[in-house]
């Protein structure tokens, strides 16, 4: 029985004391949240010339300490499932060498923000097009002591992209393919899909509009026409996105028009799309069949009536 006692002492207590290290692993990580503002910039570079950036980075009110932080700069691109990706050096990210941090440490005040500033001195030779590049803010404290010895680790950090053109020749061209409305959908949302591929030289903007209108009336019941969805592309790679109608209803017959822009090319597509959920359908189609064999049964009686 003692032993019992005993075992069940030390459960209690290894679970008393995860739960409470899990608690304060979660008030060190909110306690030490930063922000950096804004998250991405598009600039125009001219070969020669040095440009002059800033962007903010703010330590909240709600953080009761000094926010001590290193920043430096890393390639920035993505793969070819538009993942994003901080290494390999390649012809588009260039600009890693170009660019130089006036302050790659400090430290901030709780409440308070700061402008980090940076210069890219642009090379006479550097190549007309796209260059990218990122600016890690990071955690410059190692560790946060917690209660009995346990340290945990407190190094994470927040990107700011740049996006760069640099002047000269470009090329600004791209396709648009695999674009998709389906004509039925049993259960979801009504979801408009499309591909499209940046073969130029310099990121380029994507916009999407979808439309959606009651199969007998000519007013839109949804838009994001006023404010269409806009996705960066990069040259030499394809991005795959998917605009839903959110508020779709669980049936309803729609008249769909889907429009994609990039680069002077547009692609559209209007279709008929039906919702319908599948129990729905079961439905009508037993009521169908039903209907049908009454009307057989019916046609089959009035027959026999009139052969008598």
């Amino acid at each position: 029985m003692t032993t019992r006692k005993t075992l069940f002492k030390i459960l209690i207590t290894g679970l008393s004391s995860l739960l409470i290290c899990s608690m304060s692993i979660g008030a060190v990580f909110a306690d030490g949240k930063f922000s950096v503002s804004p998250m991405n910039q598009k600039i125009v570079l001219t070969p020669g010339e040095t440009y002059r950036g800033s962007f903010k980075v703010a330590n909240p009110a709600t953080n009761a300490n000094d926010f001590s932080y290193k920043a430096a700069v890393s390639p920035f691109y993505v793969s070819e499932d538009y993942e994003p990706i901080y290494e390999n050096n390649g012809d588009y990210t260039q600009m890693v060498e170009w660019i130089e941090i006036d302050n790659p440490e400090g430290v901030i005040a709780p409440n308070n923000v700061i402008e980090l500033l940076f210069s890219i001195n642009v090379p006479k030779n550097a190549p007309a097009g796209g260059q990218y590049a990122a600016i890690a803010v990071t955690s410059n404290d190692d560790s946060e002591p917690l209660e009995k010895g346990i340290n945990i680790d407190m190094k994470f950090s927040i990107t700011h992209i740049i996006y760069a053109e640099v002047a000269g020749t470009t090329e600004r061209q791209g396709d648009i393919f695999n674009v998709n409305v389906p004509s039925f959908i049993f259960d979801g949302n009504i979801t408009a899909t499309s591909s499209v591929k940046n073969t130029g030289n310099v990121h380029g903007t994507a916009k999407y509009t979808l439309q959606i209108f009651p199969l007998f009336s000519g007013e839109e019941i949804y838009t994001t026409e006023e404010e269409p969805t806009e996705k960066t592309i990069l040259p030499d790679r394809i991005l795959t996105n998917n605009i839903e109608w959110a508020d779709t209803p669980i049936f309803g017959l729609f008249n769909v028009k889907y429009t994609v822009e990039f680069e002077g090319v547009t692609t559209e597509v209007s279709k008929l799309v039906i919702k319908c959920p599948l129990w729905l359908l079961f439905i009508a189609i037993f009521i169908i069949v039903a209907l049908i064999v009454w009307i057989v049964i019916r046609v089959k009686m009035c027959k026999k009536s009139q052969d008598e």
